[in-house]
């Protein structure tokens, strides 16, 4: 009996795991070094092939933006994955994006 109540116990703390991903971060032009106002921000949490948790927002007047999302999970943790993309300028794709690390995006040739 001790066994099966262990066992459960185990399960109920597993299946309420949850992971956490977060990052923000400022958009400015490659050339220019300027901050990118409105740049247009597509993040989602990619788990098991699968999209979750997707959301759009947009860097304010000095280029910034924050997304994050939180997945309940029993053992593994969503990629982040961003599009960031502006009008004139090439879209970018990145994964697991640090806090705090410049994105700059280069004007369309």
């Amino acid at each position: 009996m001790i066994k099966y109540l262990a066992y459960i116990t185990l399960l109920v703390f597993v299946a309420g795991c949850s992971c956490d991903r977060y990052t923000q971060a400022i958009v400015a032009d490659h050339e220019t070094k300027e901050a990118i106002q409105g740049a247009e921000v597509y993040s989602y949490a990619a788990l098991d092939g699968r999209m979750r948790d997707e959301r759009y927002t947009y860097t304010n007047d000095t280029g910034w933006f924050e997304t994050a999302f939180t997945l309940k999970s029993m053992a593994k943790c969503g990629t982040l994955k961003l599009r960031v993309g502006k009008g004139g300028y090439d879209t970018i794709f990145l994964y697991n994006h640090p806090p705090g690390d410049t994105i700059f995006l280069k004007k369309v040739q």
